[in-house]
Order: C-alpha cells, then sequence, then structure tokens
C-alpha cells in the first residue's frame, strides 16, 4: 500500500479503515449498551445506525485530517523509528529516499511544525491520533484563530481522541469481563453471580492485564505499533463483525419460512466481511514477504539472532520484534479459526432452521410500552400531539417514583 502500511489494497484497505467501515466491537457493545439508551423499541434503528453513521463520519474526518497535512510530514510522522532513527535529520533522508513526487522535506518543515502544535519533536509519533490532531489543528488554525491557536487546537485533537479511546476501553474491558465471568462460570458457578465481587475483580484484573500487555507491546514496538498491531487489531475488528452477522443470520432464520426472503440483506454483507478479513489473516499468517507476514518477520528476526546479524538492529530490539511477532502471529490464527468455527456453525444452524421451517424462538414475549416516546431524534407533529396526552400520566409517575 505504500510506506506506511505493506500489502495490496484489497484486502488491507478495509481491515485499515476498520471501525469506520464496519465494527464488530460496536456490535458487541452495543447489545449491552443500547437497550440503556432507549425508551421504545422503534428508537433502536435511530440510535444504532445513527451511531454507526457517526462512526463513518470520523473515518471521513480522519481521511481528510490526513490529506490535508504535508506529505512529507505524514509520511515523517508515521514511518517507524526503526527507519527514521527517531531523529529529524534521519526523517528527513528516510522521506526523501522515497521518491515520491513533489515531496521536498526539509528539517525546519519538522522543526517549525512540532513548535506550532508545542511538541519537542513530531518525528516518528506513530498510532494515529497524533496524525489526526495535527491535520484537525491545520484545518481549524485557518478558520479560528490563526497559527497563535494551532497548539491549542492540536492538544484539543487530542484531549478528544483520549475521551473517545477511554470510553471504548473502558466499555470494552466491561463486556469482556463480562463473557469471561460466564465462561468461567460453566466451572465455578458462583462467576456467574455479578454481585459477587471477588469474581468481578478477578476477571477484570485478567481483562485489564491482557489488553495492558498488548498495549505495552504495541507502544514499545521497535518497528511502531500502528504498523505492526492496527493490522491485527483491524483484522480482529472485522471478524467480530463477520460472527455478529453470523450470528444474525442464525436468528432470522429461526423466526420462520417468513424470513428467508430477507436473509439475502445478511449474507451479503456477511459474504463480503468473511471473504475480505480472512483473507487478510491469511497474508498476515501465511505471507512470505516480512513487511506483511507475521511469521515471515518472526523468522526473519530470529534467523539473524541465530546468526549474530546486527543489521536490523541492536539485540534489544530484535528479542523485542520477535516477541512482538510471534504474539501478533499466534493471535491471527486463534481470532481467524475462532471466526470460522462460529461462520460454519452459524451456517449450518440457518440451513437447518430453512428446511424446519424455523427454529426454537427464544425471544422473551413482546411487552406493551407504558410510557410514551418519539420514534426518532425529533418528534413529528403526530407525536407532539400524543405527547401531550400523555403527560399527565408521565407527571402521575414522575410523582410516584419521587415518592419512593
Amino acid at each position: 500500500m505504500g510506506p506506511v502500511f505493506a500489502g495490496p489494497l484489497f484486502p488491507f484497505l478495509f481491515v485499515t479503515i476498520a471501525c469506520g467501515a464496519l465494527s464488530g466491537f460496536h456490535a458487541l457493545i452495543a447489545s449491552g449498551t443500547t437497550p440503556k439508551l432507549v425508551e421504545k423499541e422503534r428508537q433502536t434503528r435511530f440510535i444504532g445506525y445513527g451511531g454507526m453513521l457517526m462512526e463513518s463520519f470520523v473515518a471521513i474526518m480522519a481521511l481528510v485530517a490526513a490529506i490535508s497535512i504535508d506529505q512529507g510530514i505524514y509520511f515523517a510522522m508515521n514511518a517507524p523509528a526503526a527507519v527514521t532513527g527517531g531523529t529529524v535529520e534521519g526523517a528527513v533522508a528516510f522521506v526523501n529516499s522515497l521518491g515520491l513526487t513533489g515531496v521536498n522535506l526539509t528539517p525546519d518543515m519538522l522543526t517549525s511544525t512540532a513548535a506550532a502544535v508545542g511538541e519537542e519533536s513530531i518525528v516518528s509519533r506513530t498510532g494515529g491520533a497524533p496524525t489526526l490532531a495535527l491535520g484537525l489543528a491545520h484545518i481549524m488554525q485557518q478558520a479560528l484563530g490563526g497559527q497563535a491557536l494551532m497548539a491549542f487546537w492540536y492538544h484539543f485533537a487530542i484531549m478528544f481522541e483520549a475521551l473517545f479511546i477511554l470510553t471504548a476501553v473502558d466499555a470494552g474491558t466491561r463486556v469482556a469481563r463480562f463473557m469471561l465471568q460466564d465462561s468461567i462460570g460453566a466451572w465455578v458457578p458462583k462467576f456467574r453471580d455479578v454481585s459477587w465481587r471477588p469474581g468481578v475483580w478477578i476477571t477484570t484484573a485478567i481483562m485489564v492485564a491482557g489488553w495492558g500487555t498488548i498495549l505495552i507491546l504495541g507502544v514499545t514496538d521497535p518497528l511502531g505499533g500502528i504498523n505492526t498491531f492496527f493490522p491485527l487489531f483491524g483484522i480482529a475488528n472485522q471478524l467480530l463483525a463477520a460472527i455478529a452477522l453470523s450470528v444474525v443470520l442464525a436468528i432470522v432464520a429461526k423466526r420462520g419460512r417468513a424470513y428467508v426472503k430477507w436473509l439475502w440483506i445478511i449474507a451479503l454483507p456477511l459474504a463480503f466481511t468473511a471473504v475480505v478479513t480472512i483473507t487478510a489473516s491469511m497474508y498476515k499468517i501465511f505471507s512470505d514477504v516480512p513487511s506483511i507476514g507475521y511469521w515471515a518477520n518472526h523468522f526473519r528476526y530470529r534467523a539473524a539472532q541465530d546468526a549474530g546479524d546486527s543489521s536490523l538492529g541492536e539485540p534489544a530490539v530484535v528479542e523485542a520484534v520477535i516477541r512482538n511477532t510471534a504474539v501478533q502471529g499466534t493471535l491471527s490464527i486463534i481470532f481467524v479459526v475462532l471466526a470460522i468455527i462460529v461462520i460454519i456453525a452459524a451456517i449450518v444452524v440457518t440451513i437447518g432452521a430453512i428446511r424446519r421451517g424455523g427454529g426454537e424462538n427464544t425471544e422473551e414475549a413482546a411487552v406493551v410500552s407504558r410510557r410514551y416516546a418519539p420514534a426518532g431524534f425529533l418528534a413529528t407533529s403526530a407525536e407532539r400531539e400524543l405527547e401531550k396526552r400523555w403527560e399527565p400520566l408521565l407527571r402521575d409517575e414522575r410523582k410516584t417514583n419521587s415518592a419512593h
């Protein structure tokens, strides 16, 4: 794809955009958080679909921010320290050696940009957040405040991203903890009691240690965490989307023959998602190109270590790459195998349900709403009229609740 990411546009463009295109992570999180946001079932489409549109808007915003930055500065920021040396001079030499049309990076461009945003250096600031922040700062300072507010807008964007990531990690940790409690509960039933604090603390600690370890490996990766762990994140996210679509496919098929004609709405995105993400997984697992395949890079650095070759870096650097690529390669195998198992199981259940004309319905019976709420963000004229008729009942309900 280029000097930042290696590999063909298909399938890596899709998994690089990740949750800006389709988010399996949000599919899992939404199952726990969306019910807390809705007052009636008809609002789920507005909240669920609207939330995904906003996520896509963030992806578009990131793309706009990236293309607003000078190409030379962009590649200097996103190239790993292993190729830039982490210095201005090294970044200038690397970027200019790429032979990009119209790119002539100078040391002054990097130092003046860093000074404008209040940073000591912007070289090899991989991870995406600094790039997005710099792009947004560049756009916003042209509209409000000029160059004097460049640093303000940069750090405002960094804060926005930090809060965005913090809330995502918080929700993800909670859902992962619930899943781990339920899994351990198959052998130790006490763990399924979410009010049992020792179980909550133990499972939370395990999950925090898990993603914390991956985070540490990413930020200390000599090749740049964005280059090594982001493809794994993108693939895992899309595999979760394929799993979510598979589950939905089976659920709809179980509703009966009347729903069979609608299965294609789920099957088409499921097929596309499965093909793209499984293909990307195969590239990362089996490719013999070190810049693409985790194991190819792993064995390349291991061979250099065994031969005492220091051309790939210091011994500590080589050891870190060997460790990280082993973790990435192993997780890639686990993720894709589990996803394939779920997809196959869902297809088998779907085919069986179609042949039987439906399946066991485990949904709870519908409950008639006891309160009024508009279906969308803004109430229609008919809904506003209905709201006036409901207001006396809601007022009495609030009085009753306040009394308790």
